[in-house]
């Protein structure tokens, strides 16, 4: 078995045992499994193997069949992050250059202000409602006898994620057939190893790998996905007591805001077996407060886009924060003895950067992969997590980079320079806070730089903060001193 379609096709025999709940509707194994072979056969039919296949979509089932129709029939599945603004989504469909482009009607009007000329070779298929204009995905069909799709090389490309560079240009990260299932292998593992038996309540977005990891490797278990799109804390508490799900892979902040929702109760963790995180560190104080709240200790794991699942921590550590645990089977860490950067190899690890030969030599050595985090081992081969290298800033676990901001407000005709910091945040982990340098000439408000990045910039990239300044330290080779701008 080399992919994860491959082996979800062994489910197939449990034919009525249910693979997807949403929206109130539920997929049995059969009935996915089914779909998804229609439209791999669709996918070979038009020669999509090692072509990439766009999915801007929000979390449903259309996402999940084209997630599984890729890895069938060879296509490479490209989410994109449905918050990107027109020239982010136009910026990512130019990098890629997909055949395919599985779009949601609700981003239609999005597509409608970017460059005509991007999609000259793209079919776009629209899910939703309307389909304006174009194809609508539903009706794709593959051609009356048409060949069945064969299974691809391991070491072939799957999925690509696109996250943000510390440059503001975001970076491919392509995963093989080999790597995804290592991917999902490695998570398994972490979750206390999934079965059939677990039903896992799914609210991260799937175009993330946060998203894509919980769902994935419930269904190669063999378990139900009590799926929903778009996080809010009374109905995550409402699907908590519905679906009584047995585990449940989110984001910190989500348990923090559960927590502070009105009548909490006990009852509403009991069918839990587990509850695991990866975004962040778990502060002692949320461990505590959860554990007290629950019953149940928070699982720590770490990870990136590049390579997860990788470490767990199933015992809480309160006597400090950062701890996340040892290695899952497979992995190697190590720390660069010169700069303690945390270096790692195993299956689970990235194939290579999308187009990108210089970042992806600079990233990977030997198969280890330099992962920007700095961390050290304990007597008892338990890994601390201490800082990051690399300037990126982790917003409720979604990543943004300083340059891409930067870059947004330096288009602004009266902004003559710009800086971008993360600054620690006790809802959020990081914000984005921005310094701004006026032209002489401009007459500048904060709320109008706002109002201008809210036209370019996703809204979770928005600063934070922003404050005026006459001028931005200099290194002495001509660089913003970011160490040295602060809010004070």
């Amino acid at each position: 078995m080399n992919s994860p379609q491959r082996q979800l096709s062994t489910l197939v025999s449990a034919s009525e045992r249910t693979a997807l709940v949403y929206a109130g509707e539920s997929w049995s194994y059969a009935e996915l499994a089914a779909a998804a072979d229609e439209l791999a056969r669709a996918m070979t039919a038009a020669d999509l193997r090692g072509e990439r296949v766009a999915l801007a979509l929000p979390n449903c089932p259309e996402l999940v069949l084209c997630y599984l129709a890729c890895f069938a029939s060879g296509a490479v599945a490209t989410p994109f992050n449905t918050r990107y603004a027109p020239p982010e989504l136009e910026q990512a469909l130019r990098r890629a250059r997909p055949r395919w482009l599985v779009v949601h009607s609700g981003k239609l009007a999005d597509l409608a202000l970017i460059d005509p000329a991007v999609l000259d070779d793209t079919r776009v298929l629209v899910v939703g409602d309307s389909a304006g204009g174009h194809e609508e995905f539903g009706a794709v069909r593959a051609p009356s006898g048409s060949r069945d799709p064969e299974a691809s090389d391991p070491g072939a490309p799957a999925v690509m994620f696109f996250t943000s560079g510390s440059t503001g240009r975001p970076k491919g990260v392509v995963h093989s057939h080999r790597s995804a299932l290592g991917i999902l292998t490695s998570t398994s593992e972490a979750l206390g190893d999934v079965t059939a038996d677990d039903v896992t309540q799914v609210f991260e977005p799937q175009v993330h790998v946060s998203g894509f990891i919980a769902t994935m490797t419930t269904l190669l278990a063999g378990g139900t996905v009590a799926l929903y799109d778009g996080f809010d804390p009374a109905r995550y508490v409402e699907a908590l007591q519905k679906h009584r799900p047995t585990l449940v892979c989110t984001h910190i902040d989500v348990l923090a805001q559960v927590l502070r929702e009105p009548g909490m109760q006990r009852s509403w963790f009991s069918s839990l077996r587990g509850v695991y995180t990866g975004g962040d560190t778990v502060p002692a104080a949320l461990q505590r407060e959860f554990m007290a709240a629950s019953g149940l200790p928070i699982g720590v794991g770490w990870g990136m886009t590049e390579a997860i699942w990788l470490t767990i921590s199933r015992d809480p550590q309160l006597d400090r924060d950062g701890c996340i645990g040892v290695p899952v089977t497979g992995l190697e860490v190590r720390t660069d003895p010169e700069t303690g950067e945390l270096l790692v190899r195993g299956p689970m690890v990235m194939d290579h950067y999308w187009e990108d030969e210089t970042l992806t030599a600079a990233t990977l050595t030997d198969g280890w992969l330099h992962t920007g985090d700095l961390g050290e081992q304990d007597a008892d081969g338990v890994w601390w997590f201490t800082g990051r290298i690399k300037d990126i800033i982790v917003r409720r676990t979604s990543k943004i980079s300083p340059g891409e901001v930067e870059s947004a407000l330096d288009e602004h005709p009266g902004v003559a320079a710009a800086a971008v910091i993360g600054v620690p945040d006790a809802e959020e982990g990081q914000v984005p806070v921005a310094f701004v340098v006026p032209r002489d000439d401009a007459v500048l408000t904060i709320e109008d730089l706002l109002s201008f990045l809210r036209n370019r910039i996703a809204a979770y990239k928005i600063p934070a903060r922003l404050y005026f300044r006459a001028a931005l330290p200099l290194t002495t080779s001509g660089k913003i001193n970011r160490r040295e701008l602060s809010e004070g």
